[in-house]
């Protein structure tokens, strides 16, 4: 993101908005009267509860209490952040979004750049269902691995025809087609012929890689037999950087009604199978281990990530580096769960072999983070003896404190593991261990190789492969028009793959003109206030507004983002069946409005919408609040009087509590 979105705009951007046109355009609406009428879709019903208001510009749920403005909806209907929720509405508006200030962002300096990606995909698209070979490549997708022409679809699956120049032929027709071509990783070099360049994708099932917002930004293409390597991917380039992307995270977003956790699997094809089967929330990563920066991305999604490895040796070895990826990025209220595979089975082959049912069994069953790290510090110990159950306590306070300070989920483990060793809590706090070695997030040994085990399979499911959309190009606009109810949808989750080898001969894209040094992890967003906090969980969480009081030193204050907070409050105090969306179209106080809009756009707010003790973070905001007004009015007191005026009992009972405040403060 390249700056903050102006308040002004965001105010334009819903007058310019039709939130019926918006909402018709995800679900079916029915007229009925001056309103419209919908099946919620946001909880499941057989009768409609959604009504929508055009004149208004308001929806509202009254099985589920969802209602708001055009921005809330697209939020929750599409399962974006606020800023692309912004960005979303303006670009069906015809509008470009303003940011107030920063660089543009890399997207948007290499808008040509994915212009030639989106073009490639579409090739690929279209050599699938006109190429005089096709045959060869849908028989591949629908016999030997079971795959229908719709999730084909869905994950906009292409086939790279055999020769040396189709896509350059095609696409990079103009000096600076191939220019961005070669930049997108799409075209090679000849290293004889300088200028002249080969496709980097041939006689492959090409698997185009989306970003979370949609946009095809590189490709993996898979050989049809044996051929070396078995899976080609995109190098890193100005908009692909694969430590950081998740393949099937914008599919997951699209088609899974509640995402509320993600699987982590190892490859595309464990994606794609386990969508197929109605398991549709499951990313992979792209030929690396998963890394801090992934755990970071999917917890601003869901509470609840489970990590998917095979059974063998090489699985818990993944498994132990996904473990030490996630212990410095944990927070409260969000799990990091372990699902260990029968060996010799990946999620493709197992979900084929029992079935959607059986493998959502599997995913509730998967092992707590607790457990795997006091496995593995058990694991460590060689000593069956007083010395062994002290060497465990170190191996394991040796991953306990990679976690944050400030959590209670540390606090936790450490008295699970006082009762494991027998070694008090204080002891094992107060103890010095050795830092642990931080893993610098690493490619694989080849940029270009993913593994895949999943067996062939001549037909599936015993029944003959449903071909039929295979034998029509698909639309550019396919992916758009497709729905929810086209296949199966189920909430599923991701797995993981990767080594932390170190990648061998040139940097992994040497164009340094373009290439822009990017830290592991991004610094965290400026922290709000407590107070902001507190405002932003009742913006998100309005119905708990109804269960706190707030008392009237606090409501007198007169600062000004304490007053901010007391709208709030009282406004969903007194509408408890309103929400944000009713709180900005009646606000009209600019001032807090724009104060509103700047704790939506603030990147915690993704975070603060899943937590689910919003209404608990906000009492002991208030419980903060009363302490320290107490504090203040205390010294105040004591000051006008004087030292000799604490003689009474009564002052010398308040300077006793006003020493016990002090002594909470600092603790």
């Amino acid at each position: 993101m390249a700056g903050r979105i102006p308040d002004q705009f965001i105010d334009e951007l819903l007058a310019r908005t039709d939130l019926t046109d918006v909402v018709a355009s995800r679900i079916s609406l029915k007229k009925t009267g001056q309103n419209y009428s919908a099946l919620c879709p946001f909880h499941n019903e057989k009768s409609p509860s959604f009504s929508l208001n055009p004149n208004k510009q308001f929806y509202y749920c009254f099985g589920c209490g969802a209602g708001g403005n055009a921005i809330s909806f697209v939020m929750e209907h599409d399962h974006l952040d606020f800023v692309d929720a912004i960005e979303t509405l303006a670009k069906d508006a015809g509008m470009e979004v303003p940011r107030e200030q920063g660089a543009p962002d890399r997207y948007e300096q290499n808008a040509e750049l994915l212009k030639r990606l989106s073009e490639s995909s579409q090739f690929y698209q279209q050599q699938l269902t006109q190429h005089p070979d096709k045959k060869k490549a849908t028989d591949y997708l629908s016999k030997d691995r079971g795959l229908s022409g719709q999730i084909a679809k869905v994950f906009g699956l292409g086939y790279a025809p055999p020769g040396w120049d189709n896509l350059l032929k095609k696409i990079g027709t103009r000096a600076e087609s191939q220019e961005q071509l070669l930049l997108g990783g799409m075209l090679i070099e000849k290293k004889d012929q300088p200028g002249h360049y080969y496709d980097r994708f041939r006689d492959r099932i090409i698997f185009p890689i989306r970003d979370s917002r949609g946009r095809v930004i590189a490709f993996g293409g898979r050989a049809f037999g044996d051929e070396k390597p078995k899976y080609l991917n995109s190098p890193e380039t100005p908009v692909f950087h694969k430590n950081q992307e998740l393949y099937g995270l914008f599919e997951a977003k699209q088609n899974t009604p509640v995402l509320d956790q993600i699987v982590v699997v190892e490859g595309y094809m464990d994606v794609i199978v386990l969508a197929q089967h109605g398991i549709t929330n499951a990313v992979a990563t792209l030929g690396t281990s998963v890394n801090s920066q992934h755990i970071r991305k999917l917890f601003k999604l869901v509470s609840k990530v489970v990590l998917c490895f095979d059974g063998d040796k090489a699985g818990r070895a993944a498994a132990i580096r996904g473990l030490e990826a996630s212990l410095p990025v944990m927070q409260d209220e969000k799990q990091i769960r372990f699902l260990f595979l029968p060996e010799g089975e990946d999620p493709d082959s197992l979900v084929r072999k029992e079935g959607k049912e059986a493998f959502n069994h599997r995913l509730e069953d998967a092992s707590s983070l607790s457990h795997v790290l006091f496995d593995h510090a058990r694991n460590q110990v060689t000593l069956n003896d007083e010395e062994g159950e002290a060497q465990f306590a170190r191996n394991a306070m040796e991953m306990i404190k990679e976690i944050p300070k400030e959590l209670t989920f540390r606090s936790v483990l450490i008295r699970q593991l006082s009762e494991l060793s027998g070694i008090d809590s204080e002891t094992l706090n107060n103890t010095a261990f050795k830092i642990r070695r931080q893993h610098t997030q690493q490619t694989n040994v080849s940029e270009y190789t993913q593994q895949d085990h999943t067996p062939h399979i001549q037909h599936y499911d015993g029944e003959a492969p449903d071909l039929s959309h295979y034998e029509y190009e698909p639309s550019h606009s396919d992916y758009d028009d497709f729905h929810q109810g086209d296949y199966a949808p189920h909430t599923a989750q991701p797995k993981i793959q990767g080594t932390f080898k170190k990648p061998f001969g040139k940097k992994p894209f040497s164009k340094g003109k373009f290439q822009k040094d990017e830290p592991d992890l991004p610094p965290a967003a400026p922290s709000l206030s407590r107070v902001k906090q507190a405002s932003l969980c009742l913006l998100l969480h309005p119905h708990i507004a109804k269960e706190i009081d707030l008392p009237d030193p606090v409501i007198n204050q007169a600062n000004d983002e304490l007053q901010i907070f007391c709208k709030i409050w009282r406004y969903f105090a007194k509408h408890p069946n309103k929400n944000t969306g009713h709180l900005l179209g009646e606000m009209t106080d600019k001032t807090t409005i724009s104060s509103i809009y700047a704790l939506l756009n603030h990147q915690d707010a993704a975070t603060k919408q899943k937590i689910t003790n919003a209404q608990q973070e906000v009492l002991d905001m208030v419980l903060a609040l009363e302490k320290n007004l107490g504090l203040n009015s205390s010294i105040a007191r004591l000051k006008s009087k004087g030292n000799e005026s604490i003689k009474d009992n009564s002052s010398k009972q308040e300077l006793r509590n006003l020493m016990d405040l002090i002594r909470q403060k600092k603790h």
